[in-house]
């Protein structure tokens, strides 16, 4: 049988050289990590086109179409969103989706979102919007993705105008005005 304060010596010494070793793992994984926690580019949003899907007494269930710009080299893995659409800078319903869905480095892809919209809300709007020669729209929310260190929440805004009176007479390039992040 060993020496026992030889045996609790070597034990020091193990202990010392594992906790070294994790030390320099620790400062490894963080250098490495460093690396994909650069800040990204903001994401991009437009609103492509709404579909009526459904229209009831009290709701009207629309699809949007949204558009997701991925500026940034790699690509990102989403999980879903929620994003608010405005007109005239009231929230008018809420666009969402749990769907999963990705967009390569420097691509973009189009995504269908569920929106409900209280339909008494929506027509009590009506007459005011009539009376205005533009009107304003926009999309504010968050998209998650997910990556090595969990999820990320992307914060997106876009904003744009329609010119009623253009709209009115079959002016569909001069109605668009270019939408603003």
């Amino acid at each position: 049988m060993g020496h026992p304060s030889r045996t609790l010596r070597d034990v020091h010494r193990i202990g010392g050289r594992l906790a070294v070793a994790g030390v320099l793992g620790g400062l490894l994984v963080a250098a490495l990590g460093c690396a994909s926690l650069e800040p990204m580019e903001p994401l991009g949003v437009n609103l492509v086109d709404l579909e009526v899907e459904e229209i009831t007494l009290f709701e009207a269930t629309l699809v949007a179409k949204i558009r997701v710009s991925n500026p940034n080299p790699g690509p990102l893995q989403f999980s879903g969103g929620s994003l608010k659409l405005l007109l005239d800078d009231r929230k008018i319903g809420t666009a969402m989706t749990s769907q999963a869905f990705s967009v390569a480095g420097f691509e973009s892809a189009v995504i269908d979102m569920t929106v409900h919209v209280n339909t008494a809300s929506a027509i009590t709007r009506i007459p005011t919007l009539l009376k205005q020669d533009s009107v304003s729209y926009g999309v504010r929310g968050a998209l998650y993705s997910q990556g090595s260190f969990g999820t990320r929440k992307h914060v997106v805004e876009r904003a744009g105008s329609l010119d009623l009176k253009a709209l009115g007479e079959g002016n569909l390039e001069g109605a668009v005005a270019p939408p603003t992040s």
